[in-house]
């Protein structure tokens, strides 16, 4: 039961959650790319889903999850890291092709930010 009441309180502050995502990761690099993608982005999720979000950054993966973490970024989150340096995607390619052919959403760069 805790477990479901927390998961449905994820949703139900999904904005705040992103935005403590975005302030984290900016933190941490500023030219960081961030999309949330999966069952939400596509607004066909349920308490039982997964928030999955897709971190392209240059700061190291480790250290992403443990500020992420400290920050209350806990279940139902599902981070993914991704080095911009040895990334295969790249800034040309709908979200789509880059991550497993799944729809996603923009949630910040620091290029559209300025």
């Amino acid at each position: 039961m805790k477990t479901a009441l927390r998961r449905r309180e994820a949703f139900n502050k999904l904005d705040e959650h992103l935005d403590v995502i975005k302030k984290t990761v900016r933190r941490l690099d500023p030219e960081a790319e961030i999309f949330i993608f999966g069952s939400v982005a596509e607004n066909r999720y349920n308490y039982s889903s997964d928030i999955d979000v897709l971190i392209i950054t240059k700061a190291h993966p480790s250290v992403v999850h443990l500020e992420l973490w400290k920050a209350g970024i806990k279940d139902p989150f599902e981070i993914h890291v991704h080095s911009q340096k040895n990334s295969r995607f790249t800034k040309k390619e709908p979200l789509s092709k880059k991550f497993n052919n799944v729809r996603g959403l923009f949630l910040f760069a620091a290029s559209h930010n300025k």
